[in-house]
This record gives structure tokens, C-alpha cells and sequence, in this order.
């Protein structure tokens, strides 16, 4: 019997947890790096972006909360989720700057934020699809599922 595999029955999977929470994090500082220069003047297109990064930020604490617990499905949505963040670098942040309301050396740190942003939610949710197949493999040895 695996003891290691066995263990995971009852502890979380704290690493993929907490990598996509340090995910979130990374998101919402790129989000305030987007929104508070003083050169960018507020649009529509603001608004959407933090409607879209608040609905982002719940789907992703929710995804993070179910790949504590080796759910597959979520693992799969973070990745989605990262994947959504890397498309971000390309609406708001360029608009700002091809309107030159943002230098840059800030768009670049942004788009850098946003790609370990993805980096990390990607990790989380491989970290969480390997030990979810070693749990489920254990299960299935002994007897379980």
C-alpha cells in the first residue's frame, strides 16, 4: 500500500492551492498597474475590465478551493482561467497604449505580470491534475472507486 498516496485521502493539496491563490494576487496587482496611472482616463473598456477581473477573481478562488481537493474539472478551468489571463495583456493594456495613456515600460511589467499570473495558475492546476490521477489510481488499487 502507498502511504504516501493514502495520506492524500485526508490532508489538501496545499501546493496547488496556493500557487493558484499567488495566481489571484499577481492578477489583481495587474489589474491596479492597468487602472490607476494617472495618464489612463477611465472608459467603457475600463469598466468591463474590472467587471471581468472581479468575476475572474470568484471563479478562481472557487477553482482554487475545489483543487484543494483534487478535482479534476477545476484543474481544468484554472487552466482556462490562466489562459484568459495571458488574452487580458491584449485588450485593455494595449488599447492604453496605442491611445498613449500608458508607458510602455508599465505595459511591459504588466504583460510580464500577467504571464506569471498564468504561469502560476497553470502550475497549480498540473500540480493538482498529477496528484489527482496518483490519488485516483491509489483508490483504485485499493478497492474504492
Amino acid at each position: 500500500m502507498n502511504v504516501k498516496a493514502d495520506k492524500m485521502r485526508y490532508q489538501a493539496n496545499k501546493l496547488g492551492y496556493g500557487l493558484i491563490l499567488l495566481g489571484m494576487m499577481l492578477s489583481v496587482s495587474a489589474l491596479f498597474m492597468i487602472i490607476t496611472p494617472p495618464t489612463v482616463v477611465p472608459n467603457f473598456s475600463t469598466a468591463l475590465e474590472i467587471l471581468i477581473n472581479i468575476l475572474l477573481l470568484l471563479v478562481t478562488f472557487l477553482a482554487a478551493e475545489r483543487c484543494k481537493y483534487y478535482q479534476k474539472n477545476w484543474a481544468m478551468i484554472t487552466i482556462i482561467i490562466a489562459v484568459i489571463h495571458t488574452l487580458r495583456i491584449f485588450w485593455v493594456p494595449m488599447q492604453l497604449v496605442a491611445n498613449d495613456q500608458l508607458h510602455i515600460l508599465i505595459f511591459i511589467i504588466i504583460a510580464i505580470t500577467l504571464l506569471f499570473t498564468s504561469f502560476l495558475m497553470i502550475m497549480g492546476a498540473l500540480v493538482t491534475l498529477k496528484r489527482h490521477k496518483i490519488l485516483l489510481t491509489h483508490l483504485k488499487e485499493i478497492g474504492e472507486k
